[in-house]
């Protein structure tokens, strides 16, 4: 099986994963549905993912419901029944236990991206290569960009995030994520005509501003001067700033720009698309 074939079966299986998110779906279901092997396509979902598929399900109800639970008309556990769980205890302790913080504490962020939004693949083919780039969010960061041309998209990546993975576990990894786009986030509310942040990759953020880009570039590298204390752990995190002028591939260019950042030291911004 090529690359192809992986991505096509993994992408039937998100769709539907999302399409039955309030059914008591488990991976068994999945593969029953779609008629795939266990043994073939367990190892390779988590390859490709991250996650195993059971874990995939519950990361994605679990950020479902709790940005369901922004919209005040219905209350938590309205929308938690909706989504298979029998009481609203029960998914505050799912949520804190898999992502690190309380709904209260997500919904006072007024986070506008999901923590863990439907992931999308695309098949890259250069060079003789075949690779699969993961994005989430890609749906609503292209609709942004259609409407901002010559403003300024700017990529925020954690410098070694699977070191964190590895050291701490997956948990606080995700734990992590969320601090770091609630962080950025707290940086973009202090300005107006800022859209974003979205977490675009497992460890990447993009966001959309009009004005004062540098300025918020510095204040972001400031917001990460201080460790991340995370179930008794201080987690010291460094982040790598790309920018690029929205216009034509602005996704790859403002890439090309983070990765620039990276090479030249880390923790610091390549801002040479704004002089």
């Amino acid at each position: 099986m090529d690359k192809s074939d992986a991505l096509q079966m993994i992408e039937l299986c998100l769709i539907f994963i999302e399409k039955n998110l309030d059914q008591p779906i488990k991976s068994d279901d999945v593969f029953r549905r779609l008629a795939i092997s266990k043994s073939a396509f367990t190892p390779l979902f988590k390859a490709v993912t991250g996650y195993s598929l059971n874990q995939y399900i519950r990361h994605r109800r679990l950020s479902e419901i709790a940005f369901r639970c922004q919209d005040q008309q219905k209350t938590a556990y309205q929308i938690a029944q909706n989504y298979q769980y029998e009481s609203c205890e029960a998914f505050y302790r799912a949520f804190k236990r898999y992502f690190g913080i309380t709904l209260r504490e997500y919904r006072a962020s007024r986070l506008q991206s999901q923590i863990f939004a439907p992931m999308q693949y695309t098949v890259i083919r250069q060079k003789g290569y075949i690779m699969i780039q993961k994005a989430m969010n890609l749906e609503t960061i292209n609709s942004a960009l259609e409407k901002q041309s010559g403003n300024v998209l700017i990529d925020v990546d954690i410098d070694h995030f699977q070191k964190i993975n590895d050291t701490y576990g997956y948990a606080i990894g995700d734990a992590v994520l969320i601090q770091t786009l609630s962080r950025i986030q707290q940086v973009c509310d202090r300005y107006t005509q800022v859209q974003g942040p979205w977490r675009f990759g497992n460890d990447e953020f993009l966001l959309i501003t009009h004005h004062h880009a540098k300025e918020i570039i510095h204040e972001i590298l400031n917001a990460f001067t201080q460790p991340m204390l995370m179930s008794g752990h201080s987690i010291e995190l460094s982040i790598s700033i790309g920018t690029a002028i929205i216009g034509d591939e602005s996704i790859r260019r403002v890439q090309h720009s983070m990765f620039t950042a990276k090479k030249l030291g880390r923790k610091q911004a390549d801002t040479s698309s704004l002089d």
